[in-house]
């Protein structure tokens, strides 16, 4: 899905360096940035999985249970529903 993303972003700049994108500037512009935000909502999901990814092998181990049991709970609960939203 990024490679689209990067792809749309790369065609709708190309357009609008086209001299006769004049007529269709704003419908081109308004396309762009929902093509930037959009990517870096993406972008910013995909650090969030990262991060998680990180977290969930801290928290999997024994040690960190019985240190943080309550943190534990807390983050075991929270995790379940960050894996449905996958």
């Amino acid at each position: 899905m990024y490679t689209y993303l990067d792809e749309g972003l790369a065609e709708i700049n190309m357009i609008l360096g086209n001299r006769f994108v004049k007529i269709m500037r704003t419908k081109a512009d308004k396309v762009k940035k929902d093509l930037t935000l959009l990517s870096a909502a993406v972008e910013e999901w995909f650090d969030v999985q990262k991060q998680w990814c990180y977290l969930e092998n801290i928290f999997s181990g024994g040690s960190i249970k019985q240190q943080l049991p309550e943190e534990s709970k807390i983050f075991e609960a929270v995790n379940k529903l960050f894996l449905q939203l996958n």
